[in-house]
């Protein structure tokens, strides 16, 4: 999980040096999508998980 945020904490720090508002947004965007990657591969991988044992 730690490296999906610090992935997307880098690249909100490179979108912010060519695209406003700055640094500190495109962070915080870059986090949060981060954590969106991450909720959904558990969420994925729990349905998987599921189906698997029913079958």
């Amino acid at each position: 999980m730690w490296i999906k945020l610090v992935l997307g904490a880098i690249i909100g720090l490179i979108i912010g040096h060519f695209v406003t508002p700055g640094y500190a947004v495109w962070v915080i965007i870059g986090l949060v999508a981060g954590f969106i990657v991450e909720y959904v591969q558990n969420a994925i991988k729990q349905t998987k998980d599921l189906n698997d044992k029913k079958e």
